[in-house]
This record gives C-alpha cells, sequence and structure tokens, in this order.
C-alpha cells in the first residue's frame, strides 16, 4: 500500500476532519481513506451515472409510446361487433 503525507494542515482543518470522523465512527486515517477512494472514483462513475439518466429518459419515452399503443389497441377491440 502507498502512503501520503500531508503538511501545513489547518488546526481548524484538521479538527473538521477529526469531527467528521468521530461521526462516521471511523478513525481519522480511516474515514481520509474513504475521502480519498471517493473522490478517486467519483470520475469513474459520473458517466456511467449520466449514460443511466439518458436511458431512463429513453425507457420512459417508450413505456409511454407503448401505453399509448396498448390503449388504443384495448379501445379499438371494444369497438369490435359482439358475436353474439
Amino acid at each position: 500500500m502507498a502512503e501520503l503525507k500531508v503538511r501545513d494542515l489547518s488546526e481548524q482543518d484538521l479538527a473538521a476532519l477529526d469531527d467528521a470522523a468521530k461521526r462516521s465512527r471511523l478513525s481519522r486515517e480511516e474515514y481520509l481513506r474513504e475521502l480519498i477512494h471517493h473522490d478517486a472514483t467519483d470520475h469513474l462513475l459520473s458517466g456511467d451515472v449520466s449514460d443511466l439518466r439518458e436511458l431512463t429518459r429513453q425507457m420512459a419515452i417508450v413505456i409511454e409510446q407503448n401505453t399509448k399503443a396498448y390503449l388504443d389497441f384495448v379501445d379499438a377491440v371494444r369497438r369490435l361487433p359482439s358475436e353474439n
């Protein structure tokens, strides 16, 4: 595993990190490791999220069109003359 050293961190920033870690019930090191991991991998997911939004939008259009076609079909069937 790689090791990272951060210099010249303000006391206020360090205190804020410690508070955030405590709220997360993590040590400072665990908290920072998770924070770095999430930040380092977010860009990998942003394209996927964008693709998923577009796919969801397209699927909503398809569902809407299929629903209209189905309702039109049901309406046409109801208009057929009864065989009784």
